[in-house]
């Protein structure tokens, strides 16, 4: 399916002009072929299209900046009807279980209006077992100046709901931040201009190695996945909007996404909520204060994987109606899209 061709009604003009001017850089670009400059164009037109056609309607455009493709079990026509009927203007979709990050490229090329090309996933064995070496090849990809964005890193990940659920807990990592692994991710970050995607455990003991590599690489610009999602409450008790605040003074690489659970939902574990971005099922007025205060900072995204397909829709609804919605209007174009279109192509979005 592709996105259908409607004449053009009007623009949301104040969005577009709350986004600024053209940035002076593109990130990645030179790393990339020369050739490619065609192909980056016309992908951007596709892009820039598609959420136009959604601001037609008057409408909110999403650009969803984390989720997981698995080939075989990603239902991507489902996909494609979810984004038409909620309003997604593109999904970052991060490869996992891949040999390389290919499969980014395919989709793309086949649905070019709908899927932003995105390096392999850092949740599976490969990047465990080795991040290095998955790194290196990471590294080479780049250089063909494809990509725009570097998928979800894991440096310390609790099982996820699903796997408490099986039993498992294969996914119960931890790699140093400050690490081999970590520096290799940052430069890699600084030399290519890319933003990364880490999923890090929010506990107290692993804050000073985020705040030290933050500081070490002030040009690597990175995603914090999952804002106040704290699985553990008894191991986070310096982590608050207060402390988030302060960290987005310090340092102008770091952005957060807003993929979080639903504010009742209880991590088994623990035996605790952990969606504190939420107050009595509502935007905490704390955390509503640290967004607006930095709407520049913050990203819509779904945590889309496979085994929670069918929650796509309320995922997407819960961004919507519980964060969304209860921002002033310049902040709520620039967290729902405005801030990724910036992050992936070094432009600001204008109308």
């Amino acid at each position: 399916m592709h996105a259908m061709n409607i004449r053009r009604r009007w623009m949301l003009r104040a969005a577009g002009a709350a986004f600024g001017s053209l940035s002076p850089w593109w990130p990645g670009l030179a790393w990339g072929q020369a050739g490619d400059l065609s192909s980056r164009e016309a992908s951007l037109a596709g892009w820039r299209r598609r959420i136009r056609q959604i601001l037609e309607r008057k409408r909110l455009p999403i650009i969803d900046v984390e989720a997981t493709y698995v080939a075989g079990r990603t239902n991507i026509a489902y996909m494609i009807d979810q984004m038409n009927e909620l309003e997604v203007a593109q999904i970052a979709f991060a490869p996992a279980n891949a040999a390389t990050s290919q499969q980014a490229l395919d989709l793309h090329r086949e649905y070019p209006e709908y899927f932003i090309p995105t390096s392999n996933s850092g949740e599976f064995p490969r990047w465990w077992n080795d991040p290095i070496a998955f790194l290196a090849g990471v590294r080479r990809e780049l250089t063909t100046g494809q990509y725009y964005l570097m998928g979800e890193h894991e440096f310390r990940h609790y099982p996820s709901p699903e796997q408490v659920a099986a039993g498992q807990t294969v996914r119960d990592i931890t790699i140093p931040l400050d690490g081999p692994a970590g520096e290799a991710l940052f430069r890699l970050s600084e030399d290519t201009g890319l933003v990364f995607q880490l999923h890090y455990e929010i506990e107290d003991r692993l804050l000073p190695a985020l705040e030290t590599m933050l500081a070490r690489y002030p040009k690597a610009r990175l995603i914090w996945c999952h804002t106040a999602m704290v699985r553990y409450p008894q191991r986070a008790s310096s982590y608050t909007p207060d402390y988030v605040r302060g960290l987005l003074e310090r340092f102008g690489g770091l952005h957060f996404d807003l993929a979080i659970p639903d504010p009742a939902h209880v991590y088994k574990p623990s035996g605790e909520r952990d969606s504190t971005l939420f107050s009595n099922g509502r935007l905490d007025g704390r955390w509503q204060a640290v967004i607006e205060r930095h709407p520049d900072r913050f990203l819509a995204a779904s945590d889309y994987r496979p085994p929670v397909e069918q929650q796509y829709r309320d995922n997407i609804l819960r961004q919507r109606t519980l964060i969304l919605d209860v921002l002033s209007e310049p902040s709520r174009h620039q967290v729902a899209y405005g801030n990724a279109w910036r992050l992936l192509t070094g432009e600001r979005w204008t109308a």
